[in-house]
């Protein structure tokens, strides 16, 4: 007997069941294909600060992974955008024009239909679970309807489809043609509100990691009484009466329960993980890319500028300030997503287009980077894609729908709230480290 419990990948999720799983006193081996505990968490060192390429920020009611960061002592800080008070740029319709305060400065004429179609799905996101809805001419969406759908039926006019768009590339990493309508409004429910996973104050984007998020996956992992073991891919989970093999190319480990914690369609490859059923096995994990992008100085600011921009018409969707707290050097990481970021991650010559498009948004000064870094998570062997895992049809996965006896579930895809993000990835790490500390599964003998 190898361990009490297994966990299956050292994501956020992962990691939190097994310091759950061990503060109740089970003995846990954590698995991990990958040569890096983290999952989606990647923060690396460019010109000695830390820069997240993979997940970000923290905030609004994300409680869970706050609550967490505190415990453990991991800083986070406000995002620049409150602190300094400076401008941000909207670019759309060819046009880059730049405001202070919530609202983008969208032209006169889109007002009344851009506003009435967010309003619409507004209600259409707190009303997902419940009744069809009026605002959407007694709709309810079907299992195979997808959220085109819904932007056809709430934003009537082309500009507001592309915001749309725009959107859902930042929050699937997919066109809204590619996301099942029931799922989309599911997953932005859990959430809370539109309000919540777009705003900065008191929202999803409200604080990021001082060191990093990173520091957070490895200040969970040090409470761990052995490190993860990695490169240690898993080929077959086989569960009977008394317990659960978990087969690796090393050789077979037994366990009396397993944590599942790793993207649900890389899950697909792990024989006897998924139960049987088109949905669970074609999912697919969204198109995410990063750009990052260094300059001596961060001259944004002596603009008067924040460094953030939401680009509803260009290669990338969104530009953020990405070493917010110090004087230098200047970051600016560019977020591509859905078919932008599959366009262009498939250019040799992607960085230039990045580079141009940052020229476009702020002018001359940012022509000159003194370095260019990406990542497209599409190309990560054992995720596949980010942020979160999208269903071919139907709503959000449950973990019901995934647990079978001793097989449980963690990751942020399965999480009751946040699904997608850290705090949702802390959530179902606990819910999976409950099922099992609760008596669903019997200790070893």
């Amino acid at each position: 007997m190898s361990g009490d419990v297994i966990v299956i990948g050292a994501g956020l999720s992962g990691l939190v069941a097994a310091l759950e799983l061990e503060r109740a006193g089970r003995s846990v081996t954590v698995l991990e294909a990958a040569d890096r505990i983290g999952g989606k968490v990647l923060t690396r060192d460019v010109d000695g600060h830390h820069v997240d390429y993979g997940a970000h920020w923290v905030g609004g009611d994300q409680t869970a992974v706050l609550d967490l960061a505190d415990e453990l002592g991991v800083a986070t800080a406000p995002e620049p955008r409150r602190r300094r008070g400076a401008d941000e740029l909207f670019a759309a319709a060819g046009r880059v024009l730049r405001y202070h305060g919530q609202v983008p400065p969208i032209p006169a004429r889109e007002w009344l239909p851009v506003g009435l179609g967010i309003a619409g799905l507004d209600v259409a996101v707190r009303r997902s679970r419940s009744t069809p809805l009026p605002v959407l001419d007694a709709w309810r969406p079907g299992e195979h309807d997808m959220s085109n759908e819904i932007g056809d039926r709430l934003f009537r006019s082309a500009y507001g489809r592309d915001i749309l768009t725009c959107f859902y590339r930042l929050i699937f990493g997919a066109d809204p043609d590619e996301v099942p309508a029931r799922a989309a409004l599911e997953y932005l429910r859990a959430a809370g509100s539109l309000r919540a996973i777009a705003e900065v104050r008191d929202g999803a984007q409200e604080r990021y990691f001082v060191d990093g998020a990173g520091a957070l996956v490895a200040a969970v992992a040090q409470q761990l009484s052995s490190e993860p073991r990695l490169r240690r891919p898993v080929t077959a989970v086989r569960s009977d009466g008394s317990g659960v093999d978990v087969v690796t190319e090393d050789g077979t480990l037994r366990a009396s329960a397993v944590v599942i914690a790793v993207p649900l369609p890389r899950a697909a490859d792990i024989d006897g993980a998924l139960p049987a059923g088109d949905r669970m096995r074609n999912s697919r994990m969204g198109e995410y890319a990063k750009t990052i992008v260094v300059y001596d100085r961060p001259w944004w600011r002596e603009d008067g500028l924040t460094g953030t921009v939401l680009d509803v018409d260009g290669p990338v969707q969104m530009v953020v300030d990405g070493n917010p707290g110090a004087a230098s050097p200047g970051v600016l990481v560019a977020f591509s997503g859905g078919r932008a970021a599959s366009d262009l991650f498939s250019r040799s010559d992607r960085r230039e287009v990045v580079v141009a498009e940052l020229v476009r948004l702020f002018g001359a000064h940012a022509a000159s980077p003194r370095l260019v870094d990406d990542i497209t998570w599409s190309e990560q062997p054992w995720l596949g894609g980010a942020p979160t895992a999208i269903p071919p049809y139907g709503g959000i996965f449950e973990p019901a729908d995934l647990t079978t006896g001793r097989v449980h579930w963690a990751g942020t895809d399965l999480a009751d709230r946040w699904p997608g993000y850290l705090d949702g990835a802390v959530r179902s790490g606990r819910r999976a480290a409950a099922e099992i500390i609760g008596g669903l599964t019997p200790p070893a003998p």
